[in-house]
């Protein structure tokens, strides 16, 4: 029984130290790809201690539009500390080797974010944003659709597009010449936006 104990906490430690040594949000499937690869627990066991790990206030869960990611809090800072000991040097090892093959990996992935969000009056807010691999912001777009597929169609390009569509935007906003304002008066509405085309597109 106390060896059962002791291998539970561990697995929890487990968590926690791979969450603070990747340095960045991690997704729940890429801290099921660690934990399930290297044969520490199996899906639904992985599920239960995250759930129990944010309940304990021990990680912080942030919901985005297609995947779930979580970080770690003070108090699971502290607890990982005072129990540091109580993992095994195997899975240290282990833990350190994974987030030098994958944190570019990760961090780029993480880099780029498009989510959308559905408003009071049916009509829906993009948020598309791009960061460094420090973290940083680099920018950060908010526009206002009226369907759901052209939301997602939005997030479909910025994520396939990203590098060009940055580097257009800059240097838009940053060439010398002025150009002509705009007169038109855009709102949400289907009319003032390109008709959605079938080509290219897939479901989010």
């Amino acid at each position: 029984m106390k060896d059962a104990i002791h291998q539970l906490a561990e697995h929890k430690l487990i968590i926690l130290y791979l969450v603070k040594k990747m340095g960045i949000a991690l997704s729940n499937s890429e801290i099921c790809q660690f934990l399930l690869e290297k044969n520490y627990m199996d899906y639904f066991t992985v599920q239960q201690y995250l759930a129990e790990l944010v309940s304990a206030g021990w990680l912080d869960k942030v919901r985005e539009q297609n995947s779930t990611r979580y970080t770690l809090t003070e108090d699971g800072e502290d607890v990982l500390m005072y129990f540091m000991n109580h993992i095994s040097e195997q899975a240290k090892n282990e833990i350190y080797v994974y987030v030098q093959e994958n944190q570019n990996r990760i961090r780029a992935e993480y880099a780029v974010t498009a989510n959308y969000f559905l408003e009071l009056n049916d009509d829906y807010l993009v948020k598309c944003g791009l960061c460094d691999q420090n973290g940083a912001t680099l920018m950060e777009i908010s526009v206002t659709v009226a369907t759901k597929k052209q939301a997602q169609t939005i997030c479909q390009n910025w994520r396939k597009n990203v590098s060009a569509l940055y580097g257009n935007i800059m240097t838009s906003l940053i060439k010398a010449e002025q150009t002509p304002p705009c007169t038109n008066h855009f709102k949400a509405d289907p009319d003032c936006f390109p008709k959605d085309s079938a080509e290219g597109t897939e479901k989010i």
